[in-house]
């Protein structure tokens, strides 16, 4: 998280981890100018209009596999001919009436900010929206209609030529090897096991085995989808050769299993535990050596004793390892091409979420943003001064989903747009543009810009601030079609994005404000609910939707990540609470990782009578007992008293004590039942406080 009120030496460090090379970043970046700079001449060649959002198009497309960023191109190209086309009927239909295209402007950016929270593809929405508002301003132009369905048809094409010039440049310079590609992400995988069970063999430093479970955890909350989907792209391959891999990718689920069982032995088991079993996990960090090495052969003969015959986390771990070790290369072979044919198509993610037409924030954010838009286009438009038409577009492009991420977001633009605007747009035009006598200097300003708005656009937090320099300069430097030497235009653009800022913090901030904690409490709760569909899931025996549900967590994950660092941003007094409540919510969320994987690591089987359903019975329990806590969070409740919440278990005399494993799962899910009572705590000015003895849900045990 930003400390925004650390001296300047932190925020200096901070800015270089930021921007220092990493890998991949130089040759993308390099790319990404390049393509720019082919575009610029080609649409230079061409006349076309439009050049300036031509060319960014290119930066939302951008990716590092050539097959995402032509597939992303074509989402934006379909979805940007759709913004044209319904904003053409609209003045078509109302003969280009202008209250209409109020009206126009109001609904665009209502659809726009609505599926921009509603849509798996933010992008797209966002790229509708700016193309029928641009559509529609043209129409302002006293000019003859001919030549306005002219210049209105042009961003399309000069958006394909631009993305098109991306596209050629990934498939040229861009060499990817998925098979590469995937037997590093199973190596990593196996590799961040093996250091952990060689640190617990070592007796390594207290907080040196806490980063290793750390890792271990990540890789295995991340699940198989990546490693599936690189699966796929290598079996699409026309030269593909499976005898090259090391590891079978037959061992994908087994992988799995065991990343799911290292980090619940990480969670299950404290370092005082550990002591007298350094030999056993010497052997079991030499056996995951061996099977990443691809000597598999070794595998058994390093558990030559064989797996203990026990239920604990570590048992299961040498069982899964000794099953693999125990199978022959004929058996390997088999069951790689078995796996292979077996492997099930990879359903393509929804376009919307599951809650785009019940959940009435989505409708809410969208009538603020549609306001503002509407309101800075009444104002341009009634001051006659066009040169600040940029207000509308930079409503869309920095109104998000909360009040802190949309006051970042208006910074950063703020700052890319004086970068981009005053210092390298407003320089260019007073020292290098007036003394141009070719087209050279012109290209290379606009290849010098580019290379530095790609190279800021990947950096993990101030990404934005890339794509803000580029676009802001580019609607200087396209100004015409040949090399601007006015300073009005960089005038004019930052005049209407603090336009823009005046209007949104009005709107946002005065009207019905959505804080970022509290978006982050209702993803607490989504993810609570999922942590109970799984309880279902292992009650049932059901798990095909268990990846779907897997990789939806870990999206949630990265978004609270993201949402808890933009709490700074909230201009009110309330900063301090909030980012304490954020760390109260980050810590539940760990313990709610803890939950989930310890959750796979119950015993299948024992000798008790009728033990299929004793253990039904914790999986019921928790999982009832998660939804309300659930409900508990995205309603807006809380109990007046403090006492804690409690779990009862049925009696256990007549088949023992709970497995190790159950009942550190049940002490997990006590300490989460009391961070979710202190995020509900926290929030007391926001709840509704209920008297001991208002039900709450079914289960009583809240």
């Amino acid at each position: 998280m930003i400390n925004i009120s650390g001296g300047a030496p932190a925020w200096l460090e901070y800015i270089y981890q930021e921007l220092a090379p990493t890998h991949g970043r130089m040759a993308g970046a390099l790319r990404t100018a390049l393509a720019a700079t082919i575009a610029t001449v080609a649409l230079l060649a061409l006349r076309a209009p439009a050049m300036a959002v031509g060319v960014y198009l290119i930066f939302i497309v951008s990716y590092d596999a050539p097959y995402l960023t032509f597939r992303n191109s074509v989402v934006q190209l379909s979805f940007q001919c759709v913004g044209v086309a319904t904003a053409l009927l609209l003045v078509e239909v109302t003969g280009n009436d202008p209250m209409a295209r109020v009206l126009g402007i109001a609904l665009f950016t209502f659809i726009s900010a609505f599926f921009l929270r509603a849509s798996t593809c933010p992008t797209a929405a966002m790229t509708f929206g700016i193309y029928s508002i641009i559509t529609l301003s043209l129409w302002e132009l006293h000019v003859p209609a001919e030549l306005l369905l002219h210049r209105s048809m042009w961003p399309i094409g000069t958006g394909a030529l631009a993305v098109g010039c991306k596209v050629a440049i990934e498939y040229a310079f861009t060499r990817r090897d998925p098979q590469h590609a995937l037997l590093r992400e199973m190596d990593v995988r196996l590799e961040a096991l093996e250091d952990l069970f060689r640190g617990y063999g070592d007796n390594a430093p207290e907080q040196e085995i806490q980063q290793r479970i750390l890792r271990v955890r990540r890789y295995a909350f991340a699940g198989q989808s990546k490693m599936h989907a690189l699966l796929e792209e290598v079996l699409i391959h026309p030269a593909r050769d499976l005898s090259a891999f090391a590891v079978s990718p037959s061992l994908i689920p087994t992988i799995a299993r065991l990343l799911d069982l290292g980090a619940a032995y990480g969670e299950h088991h404290a370092r005082r535990e550990d002591h007298g079993r350094q030999a056993r996990f010497q052997r079991l960090a030499m056996a995951i050596d061996a099977l990443r090495t691809g000597r598999v052969n070794e595998v058994e003969s390093l558990l030559s004793a064989g797996p203990e015959v026990e239920d604990s986390v570590l048992g299961q771990i040498e069982h899964t390892l000794y099953s693999t070790g125990a199978m022959s290369h004929a058996d390997h072979v088999v069951s790689q091409e078995q796996f292979l044919k077996d492997l099930p198509a990879r359903k393509s993610s929804p376009w919307l979420h599951k809650d785009a037409w019940s959940n009435p924030a989505y409708v809410v954010y969208a009538v603020k943003l549609s306001l503002c838009a509407t309101l800075c286009y009444v104002i341009y438009n009634a001051l006659a001064w066009p040169g600040i038409s940029t207000a509308t577009l930079t409503v869309l492009i920095a109104g998000l989903s909360t009040t802190g991420a949309t006051y970042q977001r208006m910074l950063f633009r703020i700052m890319g747009s004086v970068v981009g605007a005053v210092i390298l747009g407003i320089g260019c035009i007073i020292f290098v543009f007036p003394y141009a006598d070719t087209a050279i200097p012109f290209l290379v300003a606009v290849a010098g810009v580019s290379f530095i708005g790609a190279w800021i656009a990947r950096s993990p937090h101030f990404g934005y601030v890339g794509l803000q320099i580029v676009f802001s300069f580019y609607l200087i430097a396209f100004e015409g079609f040949s090399a601007p030497i006015l300073m009005t235009p960089a005038r004019d653009r930052l005049i209407g994005i603090f336009l823009a800022l005046i209007v949104m913090w009005a709107i946002f901030h005065q009207l019905h404000p959505e804080r970022t904690v509290d978006k982050m409490r209702h993803n607490l709760a989504r993810l609570l609910t999922i942590e109970a569909d799984v309880m279902y899931l292992l009650r049932t025996a059901r798990f095909d939707i268990a990846p779907a549900l897997r990789e939806e967590a870990d999206e949630i994950v990265g978004t609270m990540r993201a949402l808890a660092e933009v709490i700074p941003y909230e201009l009110d007094r309330h900063i301090a609470k909030d980012q304490a409540i954020s760390e109260q919510i980050q810590n539940a969320i760990s313990t709610t990782g803890s939950l989930f994987f310890m959750a796979f690591t119950w015993p299948q089987t024992s000798e008790s009578p009728g033990w299929d359903e004793i253990t039904s019975y914790p999986h019921a329990v928790l999982e009832q007992g998660l939804r309300d806590l659930s409900r508990l969070l995205e309603g807006a409740t809380i109990y007046a008293e403090s006492e804690e919440f409690k779990t009862e278990l049925p009696d256990t005399k007549s088949y023992g004590p709970w497995p190790e494993a159950i009942q550190n799962t049940l002490n997990v899910y006590a300490k989460l039942q009391n961070q979710c009572r202190e995020i509900a705590i926290g929030s007391i000015g926001e709840y509704q406080v209920l008297e001991k003895g208002t039900a709450l849900g079914s289960t009583g045990y809240l």
